[in-house]
Parts: C-alpha cells; structure tokens; sequence
C-alpha cells in the first residue's frame, strides 16, 4: 500500500502494518465528507492527499474543540487536510498544488469557508531530519497557510533518533488557511 510504504519517512517517522492501514483509510471510506485523492505520473502513482469536513475528524475537536473556536473556526464549515505525501521523485512539479486545490474544491461543494491540517513538529537539529530536507512550513505559508498555537498529540510507533521503535506521541501543529 503507498500510504503505508513512505509514511516512514522524515518528518511522519511512522513505523506502522498494513492491517493498521486499511483500518485507517477504512475510516475515510465509510466517511460521506472524504475525498481520497490519487495522483499519477504515467503510470506510477506520484502522489496521495485525504481530505474530510473537520467535524468528522472527533478526535482532533476532542483535544482542540475550545481553541479552535477562539480561532473562529467552526467545524461544520471548514475542510481537513489528512495525509498528503508525495513520492521524493515527484515533488517540485505541482503535484502537491494540484492535489491541494482538488481538496479545496471538495470542501467548498460541502459548504466549507475555512480549510485547515496538522503538520508533525519535529525540531530543526532532530538528527533523524534527511540531509538536504525542505522544511515543510516554507511550502505551507506559500499556499497561504499560517501555523496557530493550537496543537494535538497522536500516538504512533514511531523511529527514535537511536533506530528503536517505541509507540510514543507526536505533536502536531494546526495550520489554518488566512482569513482573506
């Protein structure tokens, strides 16, 4: 399953099963709201992106459902951004544009006037950051998102700076589309 094969990478370093997968897009299967988004280059999938209106996503409002409202956000009107991973190979060509308008459009059709997402925070020394890694929060403001102070925890396997593999949980920042 693509997912499941580069999740693993840098910032996500989730470690996780097939099974622990199908469970997960199961989840956005059986969501009315969802739209699973696959890109293609030829014939080689070059990109996946998972959106769904935010008052599905129960567990993100059930640790930020306060701030999220002192930050006006209201979850029956606006979007969330899931999963969006591009293949290493693919990146810089649009694909990730694409995919993000795709999911806009999506939300906007389902009455949604906001658009939002979790990126995983991770340090800028963290040994575990790949040489010449582009940090995501460059490409985020250049769509026009801005990182607020809301932020939720997941637990997930995930590899440590010293190869184990621990269930541990990870930080993850909310990013809001700016009011226009």
């Amino acid at each position: 399953m693509l997912f499941y094969l580069f999740v693993s990478r840098f910032p996500y370093l989730y470690v996780g099963t097939e099974e622990g997968e199908r469970e997960h897009i199961a989840e956005y299967i059986t969501n009315p709201t969802a739209r699973l988004i696959i890109t293609r280059e030829g014939e080689k999938i070059a990109g996946i992106a998972i959106g769904t209106m935010l008052f599905t996503e129960t567990e993100i409002l059930r640790q930020s459902g306060e701030p999220l409202q002192q930050l006006g956000i209201v979850p029956e009107r606006c979007y969330y951004f899931g999963e969006m991973i591009i293949v290493p190979d693919e990146r810089c060509k649009g694909i990730g544009k694409q995919m993000l308008e795709t999911l806009k459009n999506a939300g906007q059709e389902q009455g949604a006037a906001r658009f939002c997402f979790l990126s995983v925070a991770r340090e800028s020394n963290d040994v575990r950051r790949p040489a010449g890694y582009i940090d995501s929060n460059m490409i985020f403001r250049k769509f026009g998102f801005e990182k607020t102070d809301v932020f939720v925890t997941f637990e997930w396997k995930t590899t440590l700076s010293d190869g184990r593999i621990e269930k541990v949980a990870n930080r993850l920042d909310l990013w809001i589309d700016k009011m226009l």
